[in-house]
């Protein structure tokens, strides 16, 4: 297995370990990294609840969903590279003026944060919007599963370090100015930090060049575990992926539709589990469990490390058992996952439902986008990674905003177990539409405008 990522790696052009450059740094500060362990616990501080708290990151993961489709027309229009230029600049903007907002007036201070976050996930929606066809652009069809394995693992790596810094970065500034951890003003060096950082991913950005779409046609379906498409048929003209301009639903294949909405029921309710999580389990560690800062970066860390090898396994599992039974397999291991936080209100339990749920969804969100992406046309992936992120942003708005009212009215374990039970019922739609091939060739054979 080394040796094979070995030979692949060697063939990666420029921009993409640039774009890998970058990918780590998000990692590091924003997906998974310092912001995530430290900001929710900065409200807290700034003497917010668990509510606000599921209320802001659902208002700002709303906003992530409402631009994820315009998102991929920018990067149609402009490029990916420079949408996600654009989106870098302004996540470094927002998430400074987050940082401070510490110094803003009680009276104004909810709007300003609310305003902020919103601009905040909008700019992550344009940057990861435009990832998936970035590299599925700079990549050959024989290296996308090592590449997407290698970006997790890049990732999730960052993420294990930025976590372990955002555990203790708020005691080491609270022993150095004097203050107590119950104070905001430990938590704010963190957040001024990473978002500084983002500037050197921003350079990397820069230094890549423009690149051209490297396949003309819809990835190898042997890496999809699916038989080779039969000869294409024609269908009525449906709209200019890339504009989106020229959507008319009486002009639309049946069968694309039907893909369409069925992937976004599935994306809500696949990755509730996963939203739940990443929105309140370090207000839960912290406000239910009474962890201490530094216990829920190692916990948050380590979940993102045994991602690593986990992910890097994805070239031989999904060579041996497909991408679909991995989306599958990994979405049923994050059921299983949520039990003991539902279950058994300890940080132990916490922390391995936690660990268990981070580092499988590595390899379901990898498995899922090659999966999808392999069985559409170039033209059409920025639509579908814009679809996509858009159905995840709902997914993670709605449970953040649920769970702020489920957590003060019925407890967090109720919200683990609500959350359990939609993951499931995602697997489930998601195994029953795909276990055959028949959606996956409907997609493939239909065709786009110019063909």
């Amino acid at each position: 297995m080394l040796s094979s990522y070995l030979a692949t790696m060697r063939g990666f052009p420029r921009n993409v370990w640039l774009y890998f450059a970058a990918m780590s740094l998000i990692g590091f500060t924003i997906d998974g990294g310092i912001y995530s362990v430290v900001f929710n616990l900065f409200l807290l501080r700034l003497g917010y609840g668990p509510e606000f708290v599921g209320q802001i990151n659902s208002v700002g993961l709303f906003a992530f969903a409402l631009c994820s489709l315009p998102a991929g027309a920018l990067g149609a229009k402009v490029g990916n590279r420079r949408a996600m230029i654009i989106g870098l600049c302004i996540l470094m903007g927002s998430s400074v003026l987050l940082a401070l907002s510490e110094f803003v007036p009680q009276s104004v201070r909810a709007y300003w944060l609310l305003g902020f976050y919103v601009c905040y996930h909008s700019s992550i929606a344009i940057f990861f919007v435009n990832t998936a066809p970035f590299l599925m652009a700079n990549t050959r069809d024989e290296e996308r599963s090592h590449a997407f394995a290698i970006q997790s693992a890049m990732i999730s790596s960052a993420a294990f370090v930025g976590s372990l810094l955002g555990g203790f970065l708020p005691g080491l500034f609270a022993a150095q100015t004097g203050i107590t951890l119950a104070a905001a003003t430990p938590y704010r060096y963190p957040l001024l930090i990473a978002s500084v950082m983002l500037s050197v991913g921003i350079g990397a950005l820069f230094a890549m060049k423009e690149s051209k779409v490297g396949t003309s046609s819809p990835s190898n379906t042997a890496s999809m575990d699916v038989p080779p498409l039969p000869p294409r048929r024609t269908y009525p003209t449906i709209f200019r992926v890339p504009r989106f301009t020229s959507f008319n639903l009486r002009n639309v294949e049946r069968g694309f539709l039907t893909l369409v909405v069925v992937i976004s029921l599935i994306r809500i309710l696949q990755i509730a589990g996963m939203a739940v999580l990443s929105t309140f389990f370090n207000v839960y560690m912290d406000d239910g469990l009474g962890a201490p800062t530094a216990q829920v970066g190692i916990i948050t860390g380590l979940g993102r490390l045994l991602a690593v090898p986990i992910v890097l396994l994805m070239p031989v599992l999904s060579a041996r058992w497909g991408h679909r039974n991995l989306v599958t397999g990994a979405s049923l291991g994050a059921v299983l996952c949520l039990l003991p936080l539902a279950f058994i209100p300890e940080w132990w339990a916490a922390g391995l439902g936690y660990t268990g749920v981070i580092a499988g969804s590595s390899i379901r969100y990898t498995s899922f986008m090659i999966f999808i992406m392999a069985m559409i046309k170039p033209e059409q992936r920025s639509f579908m990674s814009g679809l996509s992120e858009m159905t995840a942003g709902l997914s993670f708005a709605g449970m953040a905003w649920l769970g702020g009212y489920m957590i003060v009215n019925q407890g967090y374990q109720t919200l683990f177990f609500v959350a359990a039970i939609a993951t499931l019922l995602g697997t489930l739609l998601f195994w029953g539409y795909f276990r055959t091939q028949q959606p996956v060739t409907r997609i493939a054979e239909v065709p786009v405008p110019g063909d």
